[in-house]
């Protein structure tokens, strides 16, 4: 997938997130999600960061170290999520899930950006936050109804998951940003 792709993909599930799902559902079974979607997006708001560091090699550390949170995070919900479904569904529930979180946290990454906007940043990161738990409600309704019958008591289990590691991810790259731009 090329970047017309992926800009389309990234506005489609911002701004209509339940025609995405719907469209999308039976194409991103062939797409892996993490690859191709979610490490340029989370890239690409590494490098929005870098101008308002003063210091270029502060800057990289910082844009490293972004990147590597977010992964990190995105790997450690998902395997949350997949122990939560429970141990004797099928094996495509491990990609239907980590697909649904690489779409779904696409607004806190470009949150990520507004983490310089001083006391702003909070109103900022609760809505990219509630917006992604929108998006994964539709998305876990979308992708993994056929595959777990309580689908919304699993969609709310996963809500609390997804919104404990945003914060914790946007208090760390917070403390990492004030770290950074204090020298």
């Amino acid at each position: 997938m090329g970047v017309k792709w992926l800009l389309a993909a990234l506005i489609s599930v911002l701004f209509r997130p339940d025609a995405f799902w719907r469209d999308a559902r039976g194409l991103l079974r062939e797409v892996n999600a993490m690859k191709e979607y979610a490490a340029p997006v989370i890239a690409l708001a590494q490098f929005v960061k870098l101008p308002f560091v003063a210091v270029p090699r502060m800057a990289m550390l910082l844009a490293v170290i972004g990147f590597t949170v977010d992964v990190a995070v995105l790997w450690l919900l998902s395997g949350a999520l997949v122990s939560l479904a429970g141990s004797g569904r099928s094996g495509t529930i491990r990609q239907d899930i980590m697909t649904v979180l690489c779409f779904s946290l696409t607004p806190t990454w470009l949150a990520e950006p507004f983490g310089f906007a001083g006391a702003w940043r909070w109103l900022v990161m609760a809505a990219a936050l509630v917006h992604a738990l929108f998006i994964a409600r539709i998305g876990m309704q979308t992708m993994l109804a056929s595959e777990i019958p309580e689908i919304e008591a699993f969609a709310g289990k996963s809500a609390l998951l997804i919104a404990t590691a945003a914060m914790i991810s946007f208090l760390l790259q917070s403390g990492l940003i004030r770290f950074f731009t204090s020298f």
